[in-house]
């Protein structure tokens, strides 16, 4: 072909990209047509056809070049000398990652929301994909020499890394595309700063491990084997079934119907929305209205919402059209009930489980916190799959104040229970409300990238054993050694009292 020729071709083909870039993340893959493509730049639709073969390789396209320019990313951002895990090391991570997340809007959206609705993760598997792996390849001798160092006590740094990037990954998301505007209650480089310090020295701080009560909760710590460890495991998920079963929309009287049995042999059987728990007598409620409901659920978490008409969803629901108009005025009504229905059933369940808290910090109670987060993604991935949507294609309209300064919201389902904490010895002196919500974030994060990015052990461990080590960080920090003021005044980093280097 001749140059110019070529350079014509490839400065149509950018024209295209960018007008389905455009439309893409304001209606959703299925809410585009290629005739909308093809007006937005003045062409016919014919010619959209002489550079691509249909709407989906647009989209592929776009996918591929995110993914060159993230691969791109991750290798400049961990580039250079320096400790991954020192404080310095830290932050410039959490920089580089909301740098990515401000700049580079429009493709984040594509890799975060659309492709996991519209094709369930199917062009951005690869991402999550064993993360620490990807950091060893990229950083092994760095990380290899954070082992070695005195006081070190994270066991795989490739691991506590890897959960640090998602976390702050999920942070940003929340400040750039869910208007949480400082949704932690404190601009971006106190709370980076405040996480940093959460995971580095613990809640109690390693110093207090020898005394066995080092959680706060006043009793022994205990070590269990794999079998006590899988009987807790099933005490907790059954105490989180419970509490959601109570916090079903439709419960409205003394539990009458029998808790849902794990089916099957797998680990994360198929479980009904938590809208529509329990089930109850068929004259208590009105069959149609439920079917509507549970119709436009399943289609707008598989397609968007402009890829779903009022057509579709009388169709799955076994409804007439006309039927639909007698519960709701519009599609955009249904959306925006299942969504009020669902956030209210979510803050009823997030309260009993606060409630069913004894020693928020302690070690037992965050296992149980970290089932009912592993539960709230894994059991009701619709609810969240609806907050994307939402982001994508209402500019997060109908979620708008669900991430509005978390610790206020976190510090009235503590209650006394933060007053109480800060003064037990060993408390690490951050503001109580404030560390839950960033532990709240940090077990979310996780469970969303397994559940609805398809992670497969993202972290390269199972659930299990991902929630025991983020607990034992949570807990008693990474270093052993306390950080020391440099003559500023500002912490100068981790020094031992033999020379160790400062970090």
């Amino acid at each position: 072909m001749p140059k110019l020729a070529k350079e014509r071709t490839q400065e149509n083909q950018r024209k295209i990209e960018a007008a389905a870039l455009e439309l893409f993340t304001t209606q959703g893959f299925h809410g585009t047509n290629n005739r909308e493509i093809a007006q937005k730049i003045g062409v016919s639709t014919g010619t959209l056809y002489t550079y691509f073969p249909n709407k989906e390789s647009i989209f592929a396209r776009l996918a591929q070049k995110y993914r060159s320019h993230m691969d791109q990313w991750r290798k400049q951002m961990l580039s250079g000398p320096g400790d991954p895990l020192s404080r310095c090391g830290l932050q410039k991570l959490a920089v580089a990652v909301q740098s990515l997340m401000f700049d580079d809007s429009e493709s984040f959206l594509i890799l975060l929301i659309i492709d996991v609705i519209e094709f369930r993760n199917q062009h951005f598997l690869q991402v999550f994909h064993n993360v620490p792996k990807q950091f060893r390849r990229l950083l092994g001798p760095a990380l290899d020499q954070v082992r070695k160092q005195p006081g070190w006590r994270g066991e795989d740094p490739a691991f506590v890394l890897a959960s640090m990037y998602v976390y702050f990954f999920t942070y940003f998301l929340m400040e750039k595309h869910m208007q949480g505007e400082s949704h932690l209650g404190i601009p971006n480089d106190q709370a980076t700063e405040r996480f940093i310090d959460l995971l580095s020295h613990g809640l109690w701080g390693a110093s207090q491990t020898a005394s066995g009560k080092a959680d706060g909760s006043g009793k022994a710590a205990r070590n269990t084997n794999g079998t006590d460890r899988k009987q807790t495991l099933q005490t907790e998920l059954e105490r989180i079934d419970y509490l959601r079963f109570l916090s079903g929309r439709l419960w409205s009287s003394p539990p009458d119907a029998p808790l849902h049995a794990r089916g099957g042999n797998g680990a994360n059987p198929t479980k009904p929305p938590i809208l529509f728990l329990p089930e109850i007598p068929r004259e208590r409620i009105d069959e149609n209205q439920l079917r509507i409901e549970a119709a436009a659920l399943q289609l707008f978490t598989t397609q968007g919402f402009h890829g779903t008409n009022i057509r579709d969803i009388a169709k799955k629901a076994g409804v007439s059209q006309g039927a639909i108009y007698m519960y709701y005025p519009g599609k955009e009504s249904i959306f925006a009930g299942l969504v009020q229905s669902y956030r209210h059933s979510m803050r009823k369940f997030l309260d009993r489980v606060f409630k069913a808290l004894e020693s928020p910090f302690s070690k037992d109670d965050l296992r149980l916190f970290a089932a009912a987060m592993r539960s709230m993604v894994y059991d009701d991935a619709e609810y969240w799959l609806l907050m994307y949507i939402d982001v994508i294609e209402f500019k997060n309209r109908h979620f708008l104040t669900a991430f509005h300064d978390i610790p206020e919201q976190f510090r009235r389902l503590l209650g006394a229970a933060a007053s109480k904490v800060k003064k037990q010895a060993g408390w690490c002196g951050q503001d109580p409300a404030l560390v839950m919500a960033m532990i709240y974030f940090y077990f979310h994060t996780y469970f969303v990238i397994e559940r609805l990015m398809h992670g497969n052990r993202h972290l390269d461990v199972p659930d299990e054993e991902a929630v025991e080590r983020f607990i034992d960080i949570l807990s008693y920090g990474l270093w052993t050694v306390p950080e020391v003021p440099a003559p500023n005044g500002k912490l100068a980093g981790r020094q031992a009292a033999k020379g160790q280097p400062s970090r």
